[in-house]
């Protein structure tokens, strides 16, 4: 049973590098989704899912992204392949956005999305996917929070009951000075207070090495490791 958990957090965090999730229970569930359907919310993301079927691959590599009205299609977000061979992507919602309207590019091709039924065609004859974003889910404050006394908050969402510790450039790598608290359930935070100029860092769940998924400043550490990056003045 452990390894079978261990191994659904090796492949949560793979996962994470590419999909930027906080909460790792959200990475486990995208990356455990074995079919296609209309956006849904996942903690404070929004996932989006894509499916070409089965026997469909026959080892082509497939592309598969989605861009946004409110980006004036400007930007194409990719999608990752998990395990199950679908297709996801956990998007970090604007705020106070309540509703996404956007086009899938599948394979170079424009299209709507086929899983989502809410679909309309605008003035120039485009056929749109939309989704209407709940009041009540809040939007992801972005890690390490630093205050306004200088201290530097470090928090990061994992299962209730998880063993998390903070490891950095500040601490000597040592995996065991700086464990986080759990705060509230399923919450672990630590709060310091560091000097000026680049602090690298990264956390360890259980056992496993993960970047801090709320802080998109990263860099490849001497030692082989992706690890993530705080600048102070």
């Amino acid at each position: 049973m452990r390894a079978k958990r261990i191994a659904l957090l090796a492949a949560g965090l793979l996962l994470a590098l590419a999909l930027g999730a906080q909460d790792l229970s959200v990475i486990l569930e995208a990356g455990s989704v074995d079919r296609a359907s209309a956006p849904r919310i996942l903690g404070d993301r929004l996932l989006f899912t894509y499916d070409f079927g089965p026997g469909r691959h026959g080892g082509r590599i497939h592309s598969v992204e989605v861009a946004f009205e409110h980006e004036n299609f400007s930007r194409r977000h990719p999608f990752e392949r998990n395990d199950n061979e679908i297709y996801v992507l956990l998007y970090r919602l604007p705020p106070d956005l309540r509703e996404l309207r956007y086009r899938l590019v599948i394979n170079g091709i424009w299209t709507s999305d086929p899983a989502n039924p809410d679909s309309y065609t605008d003035r120039w004859g485009v056929r749109l996917s939309r989704t209407v974003v709940p009041a009540t889910v809040r939007t992801t404050t972005e890690t390490p929070i630093v205050h306004a006394d200088g201290t530097v908050e470090f928090v990061v969402n994992a299962a209730p009951g998880s063993r998390v510790a903070l490891v950095g450039s500040f601490n000597g790598w040592d995996p065991y000075m700086t464990p986080l608290e759990e705060s509230a359930p399923g919450m672990f935070s630590r709060r310091l207070r560091l000097g000026a100029g680049e602090h690298l860092y990264y956390y360890v769940v259980d056992g496993l090495r993960l970047p801090d998924p709320g802080n998109d400043a990263r860099k490849w550490h001497r030692s082989g490791l992706v690890v993530s990056v705080v600048s102070l003045p």
